[in-house]
Formats: structure tokens, sequence, C-alpha cells
């Protein structure tokens, strides 16, 4: 294994204050293609993954099904606009200065997220960080158009430490000399994993293991 240093960065409250996903939802149900209901729904669901025990699995089991037909480009301009008018003013501006610095060190960025591809490339964009360099979740399409699936699993929790661990495999890339940087106790598989585990804009399950652990501790919104 080679020394390439790659920091790896959750997206939602850790780069953007505001969650990629419920604003892509919140776009899809202006345009028609979830019913008006799901918007009274999502933001439970969301809070009863982030506290509590729900998993992202079952977010995607409950919201997939509603999208099925929708096609590749309409999703690319859902992820535009979500990102425009809901997710661009909410950029923690600490995050993107800690980016910015990073490469400009030669550090390899990369964001791993269990947000849909479509939902935050726009943010990627936004970090200088190219579509090669975004681990997300992958809506399944058979000839341009979604098919209800995914493909593979949500890169969420011990599925995104499997996924990072093979993609550094696959790299000749060891963990050790890289940096993971997430708010969420949920990535606590993958934190454990690196060299440099940072809690940024931390939960406060995540703050205390931090703290704990003598692991670094960040606040990007400023």
């Amino acid at each position: 294994m080679h020394r390439e240093t790659i920091a790896f960065f959750d997206v939602d409250q850790t780069i953007c204050r505001r969650n990629a996903t419920l604003a892509f939802i919140v776009v899809c149900i202006i345009r028609g293609y979830i019913r008006f209901w799901y918007l009274l729904a999502a933001p439970f669901l969301l809070i009863a993954y982030r506290f509590f025990s729900l998993e992202v699995e079952s977010l995607f089991k409950l919201s997939l099904p509603k999208l099925t037909g929708i096609t590749r480009k309409q999703f690319e301009e859902v992820g535009r606009t979500a990102y425009s008018a809901y997710l661009k003013k909410h950029m923690h501006p600490g995050a993107l200065r800690e980016i910015a610095e990073l490469r400009k060190n030669g550090v390899r960025v990369i964001l791993a997220t269990s947000s849909p591809f479509e939902a935050v490339y726009p943010v990627a964009q936004e970090c200088g960080v190219s579509s090669a360099d975004l681990i997300s979740t992958q809506f399944s399409y058979t000839n341009g158009v979604f098919d209800g699936k995914l493909v593979g699993v949500p890169v969420y929790s011990k599925f995104k430490s499997e996924i990072i661990t093979s993609f550094a495999r696959m790299g000749g890339t060891d963990l050790h000399y890289c940096s993971f940087y997430s708010d969420s106790v949920h990535d606590l598989p993958l934190l454990e994993k690196v060299g440099r585990p940072v809690a940024a804009n931390p939960d406060s399950r995540l703050k205390k293991i931090a703290r704990r652990r003598g692991w670094a501790v960040k606040d990007f919104s400023k």
C-alpha cells in the first residue's frame, strides 16, 4: 500500500447544515413526483434516522417506489434546483475552508454520503470535488429511467465503512494515513478505521465518544 493521503467527508450536517436528501424530496414533491403528504412525514423519518434507531435502508424503502419512472435527467435537474433553493446558502463556511486547505496541500478529498448521487453532486461541485471523488448512494436506471431500486447498498454506517475500506484496498491506500470528517455517531465504524477521525459539528453521542477517545472535534459553522 502507498501513502496517498485522502480526507473523506460526510456531507449532511458535516459540510451542509441542511439535509440534501430532504431538499431533494421537497423538490420532487413540488414537481409532482411524490405526493404532498410525504412532505409531512419526511422530517419525522429523518429525525428518527438521525437520533433514534430507524436505519437509512428503511428511508429508501419507503421513498424509492414513489419515484419509479422518473428519468435520470429529471433527477439531475431536481438536484440542481434543490441545491440552489435549499442548500447553497447553508453550506458550512468552515467545512469549505477546510476542504480548500486540504486540496491546496495536495490531499485528495472524497465525499462519502448516504444521500443519492443526484442530490449531492451539486454540493460536491461547490467543494471542487469531481464525480469520481463522490461516493454516494446510487439509483438504478433502465434505459435512463429510474426503476425503483438501488445499485448496491446505501452508503451508510457499516456499509459506508465497508465501501471505503474496499475502495482504499483496491487503490492501494492505507486508511491509517487518511482522515474522515463526520457529524454522526452512525459513522463510527469508519471513524474507527482511519488514522485521523474528526468529529465535525458532532451530534451529542459522537461528541462524547470523540472527547473520550481524544479525537479532533471541529465546529464548521463559522
